[in-house]
């Protein structure tokens, strides 16, 4: 579990993001996915919080603010989570995954987040990157 984590545990390639307010054209705004960095991270769920997933891939019957899984990462100087935090989580063998991060604390030399699993589906949408091409206003 997440109070003697290893090295060796961080088994899953995830990416931090964070929610912005993005106005496209036409003045409508939108609500996007920004990544901020990609990490190593060891999962845990939490056997006795089970989740339930709709066809459609998101978290059904269950409180939003509910804790369903552990994700430790090591600690960076450089990572300033907030209330915006989001998780993102590609598989091999499954769908990805994304994640609302509910609060964080910090144990030596690790920061363990409490999330709520909130998609599993092949439809879920990648986080947009910070070097992705912007349309040019020209």
């Amino acid at each position: 579990m997440p109070l003697d984590t290893k090295i060796s545990d961080l088994r899953n390639r995830i990416s931090l993001c964070t929610m912005q307010d993005v106005v496209e054209e036409g003045g409508v705004m939108t609500l996007a996915r920004i990544e901020i960095a990609t990490v190593w991270a060891a999962i845990y769920a939490q056997p006795h919080l089970p989740s339930f997933i709709s066809p459609y891939g998101y978290a059904i019957k269950e409180n939003a603010d509910r804790r369903t899984h552990l994700i430790t990462v090591r600690y960076k100087v450089d990572l300033d989570l907030t209330s915006a935090a989001w998780v993102y989580e590609v598989r091999r063998k499954s769908p990805p995954r994304w994640y609302k991060v509910l609060g964080f604390y910090d144990n030596e030399n690790w920061i363990v987040m409490h999330c709520h699993l909130v998609q599993r589906s092949e439809r879920a949408t990648p986080p947009q990157s910070k070097l992705a091409a912007e349309v040019s206003r020209i």
